[in-house]
């Protein structure tokens, strides 16, 4: 068991993703598919897994629940990754992640979970509190679940002040409107434009709104993320653009979470934030050219880094 982490993700609606493709997608028709990937999926999970492979020590916490809940955590387990599972009612999700060959374009079914309960909650963050003493950084990341509301971002907010850990949250719906105090937030073009409640078309109209949701909520920083334009890193001292880092695409699937992982990376090992943020562009980079939900490794990532300084030995025992 770890004893401790840099890092303690929180994933309140896990999931067990299956990827396959079909030769087309054809409405009312019986498709062969091909053999499926089964991945451990869920933005948190997926941020811990990405942290482990650049081996900075990740305890992640999440509910699960039913059979596929317990195929979920052994296929952690195959991957040595720390966690712990908090059992619940109900059957942890699946999503589905189709790709039509005929057009290249990846199709995403994405189901609601099992519904978590008050008590629920508290167990979960009774984890965080327990075994997340020593983290630097508390990540909230997924969608939230049947029965969970949006002020929940406030109570991890709390459970992360407790510890002395920087809150960083990348979650959709109406969280955004409870992410005062976030140490930084996520969000891609739509969820900030859903959440100021017009359209961002521009970059002048995105960047407006990034500085506008880090005026409301007192964070300490903005990365909107701006698809294949790469990211905006917006502070209380400016704006930068960094492009996305160029590469092959096989699966968009996860791309944000090790976004997200890159930049927590750089920033334990004392990168600034621009620094960190281009390191997160490598990683959603090398993310996208594997398939379905799986992580790449050390030697995939090495091919998109450029310039960065490698990072202390990884968890194949390899410099990144």
């Amino acid at each position: 068991m770890l004893d401790s982490s840099d890092v303690v993700t929180i994933t309140l609606n896990p999931a067990l993703d299956d990827s396959f493709s079909v030769p087309r997608l054809i409405p009312g028709s019986k498709m062969r598919g091909s053999t499926p990937r089964i991945d451990p999926g869920g933005g948190g999970i997926n941020v811990a897994r990405v942290l482990h492979v650049l081996g900075i020590p990740t305890l992640a916490v999440f509910p699960v629940a039913g059979h596929i809940g317990q195929a979920l955590t052994e296929l952690l387990e195959a991957e040595e990754l720390p966690f712990e599972a908090i059992e619940v009612a109900g059957e942890t999700r699946l999503s589905h992640h189709v790709t039509d060959l005929s057009t290249g374009l990846e199709y995403r079914f994405v189901l609601p979970g099992t519904e978590l309960s008050a008590p629920d909650l508290h167990r979960c963050f009774e984890v965080v509190r327990r075994r997340g003493h020593q983290a630097a950084y508390v990540v909230l990341s997924g969608s939230l679940p049947p029965g969970v509301s949006a002020d929940v971002v406030s109570w991890v907010r709390r459970q992360a002040d407790s510890i002395g850990a920087r809150l960083v949250l990348d979650t959709s719906g109406g969280a955004l409107a409870h992410a005062h105090g976030t140490f930084l937030l996520k969000p891609s073009v739509r969820e900030l434009g859903d959440h100021l409640g017009r359209r961002l078309d521009t970059l002048d109209e995105q960047l407006a709104g990034a500085r506008e949701l880090l005026l409301a909520t007192d964070a300490g920083a903005v990365v909107l993320s701006r698809g294949h334009l790469g990211v905006a890193l917006v502070t209380p001292a400016g704006a930068e653009l960094l492009p996305a880092v160029a590469g092959d695409v096989v699966s968009g699937v996860g791309a944000g979470d090790a976004l997200v992982a890159g930049i927590i990376a750089g920033l334990v090992h004392g990168w600034d934030l621009s620094r960190a943020t281009r390191l997160g562009l490598a990683c959603s980079a090398a993310m996208i050219a594997t398939p379905g939900t799986s992580v790449f490794s050390g030697d995939d990532l090495a091919a998109f880094t450029g310039d960065l300084p490698p990072l202390p030995a990884a968890t194949s025992g390899e410099a990144i």
